[in-house]
């Protein structure tokens, strides 16, 4: 579980193709102290399992399925990477809820400034609709941010100055593709909706 609040962004060192698999190297962050082999690291909001680490680096293991769903089968040396250490207990939840599962990539469609806040408009998918809401929650590259504008076939969102210093988002370009993660509140939702079991005595049961 993470919050969608980006620790760090460090480039990819080495990427190794090995058995089916694919081995992706990144410079391990100062402050990642504390991680150990098994550790879950959120990379560009993919949950990853580190396999191996020194001090310099970090090496996570990124299977077929993930390579298929993600961005990360096109990811490049060099490249930054928006990296998330697990939730710890106790610690504050300062974004929302992350599990770690994309859901499905994302196309940047447009970016414009308004008095000095980014814009980042993205393609969405006609059977995602119902997933996003106006102020909802939405994860991209792992970082939690708020939809500011939703139109049927693209969201936008708007990124503060910390953002833009602290995530990879504001490197985008035009045409580049994104993971997202929908709201996980909204996924449970829609699935009751689908089964036609939305009503009050089950949201209460599943503690909502």
């Amino acid at each position: 579980m993470f919050t969608g609040i980006i620790e760090a962004i460090k480039p990819v060192k080495s990427i190794v193709q090995k058995s089916g698999k694919t081995n992706i190297t990144i410079t391990r962050p100062e402050a990642f102290t504390d991680i150990k082999t098994g550790s879950s690291i959120a990379c560009n909001g993919i949950c990853l399992t580190v396999i191996e680490f020194n001090k310099d680096s970090l090496t996570v293991e990124v299977m077929y399925e993930t390579i298929q769903k993600t961005t990360a089968g096109s990811w490049k040396t060099g490249e930054l990477i928006n990296l998330e250490r697990a939730l710890a207990i106790g610690s504050r939840l300062d974004g929302h809820w992350v599990q770690g599962h994309i859901d499905t990539t994302a196309t940047l469609l447009e970016t414009k400034t308004v008095n000095s806040t980014l814009y980042l408009a993205f393609a969405l998918s006609s059977r995602d609709k119902d997933l996003v809401v106006p102020q909802g929650s939405i994860t991209i590259n792992g970082v939690s941010l708020t939809i500011s504008e939703l139109k049927s076939d693209r969201f936008s969102v708007s990124l503060i100055g910390h953002t833009i210093a602290n995530t990879n988002l504001s490197k985008l370009n035009i045409g580049n593709k994104v993971n997202l993660e929908y709201d996980i509140l909204g996924k449970y939702l829609l699935r009751q909706k689908e089964q036609n079991t939305l009503n009050l005595e089950n949201l209460y049961e599943q503690g909502f």
